[in-house]
């Protein structure tokens, strides 16, 4: 139990006797119910606990405890393994299911579903005048191991497809150029390599005036890569983010590194851009050097870390409190964008195959377009 301890070490009322107690009275109940007890499935609920409570003092709910396959299974999440059928959509009132990226090699690409494809019913169940709600209702509650599309392709007609749902990988950044000559790379998550790709993709503008940095939605992931993909926008010294055990304990993490990129930028946030990814728009907000455009993000102004537990069992524990440049945490209440702009939630007839409009993207590129962004 000594691995435990360790884990909870850094608590001030957490003791090396609180914990041997706590072996003591698991060794008692193993003996009280030998057989209706198994000593894994009790050691592993009294790690729970534990997460539970540390997620408590730390005000979140994100804290887990994985066997050494579920463990492996989060690496491979870091390194944008996903299951599925491979694809991202976007939900258009009346109408159906707009498919907006189709990512190489994966279930939905094998099947044939191609980016503007549109969904017209799934499952034999027709989208055609239903709310928005309705038809995400539907689909979160039909997405099984095999799903039927009906696709109205870009030529106007309708094609059916069977996806079997599996694996498949994100790029740690999708990158898209817009009006010829405005570049936006869009990061889902901040895994492993996310920082290597976002220089690369920055080294590569050479005629772009502004770049355009699409955070919405984004799930999180490691401390390490954003502060490393900060960098490449500060300067030397600038600080990238406030850490501390406590929150009124922090410790500044500067930038080491020269800019890669010293023009303008805009950052596009939502509800879902979260923990370590509000860490890195605050980063540039607070530094001068990114718009925000968008929603609140969800305020999540935590980071965790994963430490063994004993008995092949992983602990992911939030433990480092995060706060922006300037000092203010943006736990709960989130980031507030320097451009407030609600996603749209406009309906198209069921004419053509017209794309719904991005509402905080438009408004991005009109920014730099008009030379509002510095």
């Amino acid at each position: 139990m000594w691995c435990l301890y360790a884990t909870l070490v850094w608590i001030p009322s957490v003791h090396a006797q609180e914990v041997e107690g706590l072996e003591k009275v698991l060794v008692g109940i193993q003996q009280t119910f030998p057989e209706e007890v198994a000593s894994d499935e009790l050691y592993r609920a009294a790690l729970e606990g534990v997460a539970q409570h540390l997620g408590d003092l730390m005000g979140v709910d994100g804290n887990r405890v994985w066997t050494a396959e579920e463990h492996r299974d989060q690496d491979a999440w870091m390194d944008g393994h996903r299951e599925g059928i491979g694809a991202e959509f976007t939900i258009i009132a009346g109408r159906g299911i707009r498919i907006t990226a189709v990512f190489d090699d994966g279930p939905a690409a094998s099947a044939g579903v191609e980016e503007g494809d549109v969904v017209v019913s799934m499952n034999d169940h027709p989208f055609t005048g239903q709310s928005a709600s309705s038809i995400h209702g539907f689909v979160s509650q039909h997405a099984g191991l095999s799903t039927t599309l009906d696709l109205r392709k870009s030529d106007g007609a309708i094609r059916r497809v069977t996806v079997q749902r599996g694996s498949y990988r994100i790029p740690a950044v999708r990158t898209t150029v817009f009006d010829d000559n405005t570049p936006v790379a869009r990061i889902p998550f901040f895994g492993k390599g996310t920082a290597s790709a976002i220089a690369a993709f920055l080294r590569a503008q050479r005629s772009a005036h502004a770049v355009v940095i699409d955070l919405r939605d984004n799930e999180d992931g490691s401390m390490t890569e954003v502060i490393a993909a900060a960098d490449l926008f500060l300067d030397p010294g600038s600080i990238v983010v406030n850490k501390g055990r406590t929150p009124t304990q922090m410790s500044p993490v500067t930038a080491s590194e020269p800019a890669v990129w010293v023009r303008s930028v805009v950052v596009l946030v939502n509800q879902g851009t979260r923990g370590v990814a509000e860490a890195f728009a605050a980063a540039l907000k607070d530094n001068g050097r990114g718009v925000l455009v968008g929603t609140r993000s969800a305020g999540l102004a935590v980071a965790s870390s994963v430490y063994p537990a004993g008995r092949g069992y992983m602990m992911k524990v939030a433990d480092v409190h995060l706060a922006s440049p300037s000092g203010k945490s943006w736990s709960r209440r989130g980031l507030a964008p320097n451009v407030v702009v609600e996603s749209s939630g406009l309906s198209l007839s069921m004419s053509g195959v017209d794309s719904p409009p991005d509402l905080q993207r438009e408004t991005a590129i009109r920014l730099i377009s008009s030379s509002g962004v510095r």
